[in-house]
């Protein structure tokens, strides 16, 4: 880390006392508090997260060959599946921002 004289030392202090706060949060963070956030939003962030994750799923196995596909599950079930649960997060990701707004 680079080093940075300072002459004054109350500008020296609050860029420790800064530092020291900095380092406390990522501490009480955790991993999945750095990857997500902190604050109202988060549980945005994760269902949203969740959707993508799902969506990507089903994409990934809707444009397999159908020779690597199950037989016993196809594509008509897997979007009947996948459909009503991305429709519902998507409901609750909405609800959620007009409760935000006051709407």
């Amino acid at each position: 880390m680079n080093k940075i004289e300072i002459q004054d030392p109350k500008v020296a202090g609050k860029i420790i006392a800064a530092n020291a706060e900095n380092e406390k949060r990522k501490a009480e963070l955790g991993f999945l508090g750095r990857f997500f956030g902190s604050g109202d939003n988060v549980r945005l962030y994760i269902v949203g997260t969740i959707a993508l994750g799902i969506l990507l799923i089903a994409l990934v196995y809707t444009l397999t060959p159908e020779k690597f596909r199950s037989a016993d599950f196809g594509l008509k079930e897997l979007w009947s599946l996948v459909l009503p649960v991305e429709m519902t997060i998507i409901g609750y990701l909405i609800g959620s921002r007009s409760k935000e707004t006051g709407g």
